[in-house]
This record gives structure tokens, C-alpha cells and sequence, in this order.
């Protein structure tokens, strides 16, 4: 080993943990959608860019700069493969509201405004008559949906659950 250590090693460490990163992402998409062949072939590649990686950091845990650059671009990586995950996989909630039929009438409307769908369903709470209201979203729309439902009234009941499989309806992630 020379005794002054390339300065592209540090950079070079940094960037592979960040791609490895993601390639581990990208692995877990596909292995929820079953892609096996896919999936085996991103693991594989990203257990060798984790043992290159650490074995340049593990021989020499004295080196701040490898050990910096290995720690930052774990980090980094988590930050772009949630981008990746955002941008290519659509994930979509359903938020559930439950308030007084004045109440969730107007945030009905207001949702509307905004282009969601929703679908107002009329019920018995323990205090008398409410209204449920339903919006599947897409997961990067949920802010402004929830946004739009506390301005109205911000003591509303509001659960938010995964949606795995949507077909048809009204979603406005399909209409732009």
C-alpha cells in the first residue's frame, strides 16, 4: 500500500455505497413483485459493491476519509433510493376521515377542488350521525390531502393504510 493514499479512493467509496444503496432498493421493489431472476441479480451485485466497499474500509479503520466516505454514502444512498422508490414505484393510502356530515361534506368538496376523489359514505358515531369519507391517493399526494382535510377541521378521526392493489376509480395520480 503507498503511503499517501490516492484522494479518489475516499470519493470512489462514497459513490459505491451510494449505488449500493440503491441497488438494494431497487432489489427489495422487485422481490415484492416477484421478479426473481431480477432480484437475485441486483443482490448479487450489490453484495459484492457492500464487500468491495467494506473490505476498503474494514483493513483500515484508522483512514477518517475511507471511514467517513463509507458512513456518508450509506446514508446518502438511503436519501436517493427512497427518490428512486418515490419516482418509480407507484404506492397509493387510503385515508379515512370520520367527522360530522357538515364537516366532511366541505372537506369532501374542497378535495374535489383539488382533484381526489372521494366518496362520502353516511354512518352512526356515538354521538350521533357522521359521515366517512374514503380518498385513495398517491403516497406523494397524502401531504396535500392531509393538508386540506386540518385546514377545514383539524380534530377530525383520520387513519391513513397502504393500498396494494388499486384498479379503476378515481384517483388523481391516473388523470395527470
Amino acid at each position: 500500500m503507498p503511503l499517501i493514499e490516492p484522494y479518489y479512493i475516499p470519493i470512489l467509496i462514497f459513490a459505491l455505497r451510494v449505488i449500493n444503496n440503491v441497488i438494494g432498493t431497487v432489489r427489495l421493489i422487485l422481490v415484492s413483485r416477484g421478479q426473481r431472476y431480477w432480484s437475485f441479480a441486483f443482490a448479487a451485485l450489490e453484495s459484492l459493491l457492500f464487500a468491495y466497499t467494506a473490505g476498503q474500509v474494514i483493513t483500515d479503520l484508522e483512514n477518517l476519509p475511507k471511514l467517513a466516505a463509507y458512513v456518508l454514502g450509506f446514508a446518502v444512498g438511503g436519501v436517493v433510493g427512497m427518490q428512486v422508490e418515490n419516482r418509480f414505484v407507484k404506492a397509493y393510502d387510503c385515508v379515512t376521515v370520520i367527522a360530522s356530515r357538515e364537516t366532511s361534506h366541505e372537506m369532501a368538496l374542497a378535495l374535489r377542488a383539488s382533484g381526489h376523489g372521494v366518496t362520502e359514505i353516511m354512518g352512526e358515531g356515538a354521538h350521533g350521525q357522521v359521515e366517512e369519507l374514503r380518498i385513495i391517493t398517491h403516497r406523494r399526494d397524502l401531504p396535500e390531502v392531509l393538508r386540506i382535510i386540518h385546514e377545514i377541521k383539524d380534530d377530525v378521526f383520520v387513519t391513513v393504510e397502504h393500498s396494494e392493489f388499486i384498479r379503476n376509480g378515481w384517483i388523481a395520480a391516473h388523470r395527470r
